[in-house]
């Protein structure tokens, strides 16, 4: 009989697919903080460089995670008491240029890992890091997790296939099995989306913001946002859940534009151009009222997160 390391015969260790990624990297940090074991499996290499936060492996293996039997050797080797699945594409605009390739890239890593943990001798928790991007335009704010599955991108629907993916093996394999739909993620390091995107266009002296400027997102600091999957791997059930990872607040992208220019000492106000917005939803606030009852707690607020940000977009530019 497979033995749950969940259930605490065992030192805390956690493994992280995708680990050399932005997010990747910062969760391991934050896990190790916090005096877990850390294991991660990525198909790049982890250079020590090779991100911002510095990440620190116990065990680090590059592999091809839809190689199967890669990931059930380092299961059993390693004997991980949960994983987080982190591999992926995250570009809404890729996938609407390239749907397959999107698929593909979204849903083969992830039923590699449900096989490898079906099969393995040990049983690890596992949590998806998925989207709010499979709630699309929502009828109402803030979006709670009841809220109606309507993605309107190819990124959207490939995340909450993922997600069906999850129900599928919960459901007939009884994996513990838990869903971190994320809002906007940002900080040093990740270098595409607004943030990024509205900073190095500003540095070049391009003051443009796309869209009517009324377009809003929910954005948390990437320290929050592995803190936030530190509570949930600690705190949650891993019954099939699903659990939103915000900050709770809404900011317009004028806004977000402004405190930028405000940090870089411009004093031109953003200048508003239409874009094209298929794929992309109008607004986001999320609803973070489950997160919240487990205790988590959000450290960086937006004006020192985005200055943290943009004094490392500076002195990486």
């Amino acid at each position: 009989m497979k033995s749950c390391l969940w259930q605490g015969l065992v030192a805390k260790s956690i493994l992280i697919t995708g680990a050399a990624g932005f997010i990747g990297g910062y969760t391991a940090v934050t896990f190790r903080q916090a005096g877990w074991r850390t294991i991660g499996i990525d198909r790049k290499p982890l250079g020590p460089s090779s991100h911002p936060a510095n990440p620190i492996f116990e065990f680090f293996a590059e592999c091809d995670i839809t190689r199967e039997e890669d990931v059930i050797e380092v299961i059993n080797d390693q004997r991980p008491e949960a994983c987080i699945h982190v591999a992926g594409p995250a570009s809404v605009q890729a996938s609407q240029e390239h749907p397959k390739d999107d698929y593909s890239a979204q849903t083969l890593p992830l039923i590699s890992v449900l096989e490898a943990i079906r099969k393995a001798d040990v049983t690890p928790r596992l949590l998806l890091v998925s989207s709010a991007a499979v709630y699309g335009n929502p009828e109402l704010l803030p979006i709670s997790e009841q809220a109606p599955v309507n993605p309107i991108s190819p990124y959207g629907f490939h995340k909450h296939h993922q997600e069906r993916l999850l129900d599928e093996y919960h459901s007939l394999y009884s994996l513990p099995v838990c869903k971190a739909r994320v809002f906007s993620t940002y900080g040093p390091g990740l270098c595409h989306l607004a943030v990024w995107d509205i900073t190095r266009r500003a540095l070049l002296g391009d003051y443009s913001v796309k869209g009517t400027g009324l377009e809003s997102r929910d954005y948390l600091y990437v320290t929050d946002l592995a803190s936030a999957l530190l509570c949930i791997v600690e705190k949650a059930a891993f019954e099939d859940e699903t659990i939103n990872v915000g900050s709770g607040e809404e900011t317009p992208i004028i806004a977000l534009a402004e405190i930028i220019h405000s940090y870089l000492g411009i004093d031109s106000k953003p200048q508003l151009q239409p874009a094209d917005v298929a794929g992309n939803p109008g607004r986001w606030q999320a609803d973070i009222s489950r997160l919240s009852a487990m205790g988590f707690r959000k450290e960086i607020p937006l004006h020192e997160g985005i200055n943290k940000t943009i004094e490392w977009i500076k002195a990486n530019d």
